[in-house]
């Protein structure tokens, strides 16, 4: 009778293991990886066309299943002052349109996500909805993106489409106003993201 209730006992054990592992591997948290990503900015202008480079930037998602691609959080903060253009003149005027000074960081927080396409061997096609703050103006958008899982690695990778006076941001201008930058800019990443912890 003992030993009956002994082995029930480490079944008992073994099972709410493997249920912890179970859950431990389902929802997992990774941190992005800076060296490895890039964010660049588009534009144009009644001249030529322009863009800027992201050199520091941070974030984080959070899985609920990593299998499935069921994304629990999202999120991505570019530093303001991080944009460099190929020239120095298009670094400073991006810059005064943001208002670098004043708002340190770009950020987009995932809200929804209204669509999940699993294309086989680790990539998915998502469509979303979140919440992107640019010179302190919050704007609600919508931004597609694939997803590609490979081992304890995932990339984000996707563009949109912005208007600038949407987060009421001037466009730059340069040579006292001979350059005017259009309202139109294209943002595009290539986010890699690595496992961290899990929770």
């Amino acid at each position: 009778m003992n030993t009956q209730k002994k082995s029930f006992g480490k079944l008992i054990i073994c099972i709410a293991v493997m249920g912890f592992v179970f859950n431990w591997s389902q929802a997992q948290i990774m941190q992005l990886e800076n060296k490895n990503s890039s964010m660049t900015v588009f534009g144009s202008s009644n001249v030529h066309g322009w863009k800027v480079e992201a050199e520091k930037q941070n974030g984080a998602i959070k899985f609920a299943n990593l299998d499935s691609c069921e994304i629990e959080h999202l999120s991505l903060a570019v530093f303001t002052e991080s944009l460099k253009g190929v020239k120095p003149a298009i670094t400073s005027a991006v810059s005064q349109s943001l208002k670098a000074d004043q708002y340190k960081s770009i950020l987009f927080t995932l809200s929804e996500v209204s669509q999940v396409v699993d294309k086989g061997n680790g990539l998915f096609e998502l469509q979303t909805i979140g919440d992107l703050v640019i010179a302190g103006t919050k704007r609600e958008i919508p931004l597609n993106f694939n997803v590609t899982v490979v081992g304890s690695q995932v990339k984000l990778e996707g563009m949109t489409q912005l208007k600038m006076s949407d987060f009421n941001i001037t466009p730059p201008e340069g040579l006292l106003g001979t350059v005017q930058a259009k309202d139109e800019i294209f943002l595009k990443f290539d986010s890699i993201f690595m496992q961290s912890s899990f929770i």
